[in-house]
């Protein structure tokens, strides 16, 4: 029987239970804040799969597309294979190009997985027999963050946040003002009025950008003019969910 190194097996389980899953993949973190100031940045990844997988490696504005990728950074390696339980180190570099200043900036590092089969699987398909091969992106946020801006907790940015309703084609929208240089990435926001709780529909990117608005659109709201408060919950830096209110009251 092989003997299997220790040390090694300590690292692995340290490594899938201190960091996100997301597909096929354990990752290091679920975001990566890039300073300003930084060389580069790396991320690990372990494949979680039974089978090994080929990974393509790419930063883009989100589109998902290596094709049309465009991004201040480049990502090394490119493409590799990673076999069952195998663990790769990625390295983010910044190209140089000039970033906005007054503001954190956002883009997407995409993981492709195409995995692999096996050996039972490795033949043709035959006849009255069929197969479905998926290959799945993943993707985590880059915040390239400049060292000019000024320095806010997760507290900070969300006390400085406020929300109004408005009408928009006959049904009620919640908008969202960030005055923060900060993105802030919702994960949940309810409104709250005459003890009454209205949810907001859940979309695939929640994020609100820094010194901007944005929408949100109410579940069966239509009648709704008004609220007491809104509950909301944010991802910080380290990836963790953040519980913050406001209050209509204590803003007026």
């Amino acid at each position: 029987m092989k003997q299997l190194n220790t040390g090694f097996s300590i690292f692995i389980f340290c490594f899938l239970f201190s960091t996100t899953t997301f597909a096929g993949f354990a990752t290091s973190t679920s975001r990566i804040i890039y300073m300003q100031n930084d060389n580069a940045q790396s991320v690990t990844l372990a494949n979680i799969n039974e089978y090994p997988i080929i990974t393509q490696t790419w930063i883009d504005d989100g589109l998902g597309n290596p094709l049309q990728a465009k991004a201040p950074f480049v990502i090394l390696p490119a493409v590799f294979k990673m076999n069952p339980q195998g663990i790769q180190a990625l390295r983010i570099v910044h190209n140089g190009d000039a970033m906005p200043q007054d503001r954190e900036s956002v883009y997407w590092l995409n993981l492709y997985e195409i995995p692999g089969k096996p050996k039972e699987l490795s033949g043709p398909v035959t006849e009255n027999k069929a197969r479905l091969d998926l290959a799945m992106n993943t993707q985590l946020k880059i915040f390239y963050r400049p060292k000019t801006l000024k320095k806010m907790d997760s507290t900070q940015i969300a006390q400085q946040l406020q929300f109004y309703l408005q009408q928009q084609q006959g049904q009620t929208i919640l908008i969202c003002h960030n005055p923060t240089p900060y993105h802030i990435s919702f994960t949940g926001l309810s409104i709250f009025q005459a003890g009454k709780e209205i949810q907001i529909q859940q979309e695939m990117d929640m994020m609100t950008p820094p010194l901007s608005k944005r929408i949100y659109h109410l579940q069966n709201s239509s009648q709704l003019t008004d609220f007491e408060k809104i509950n909301f919950s944010f991802v910080n830096d380290q990836g963790h969910s953040i519980v913050g209110k406001y209050d209509k009251k204590q803003t007026q």
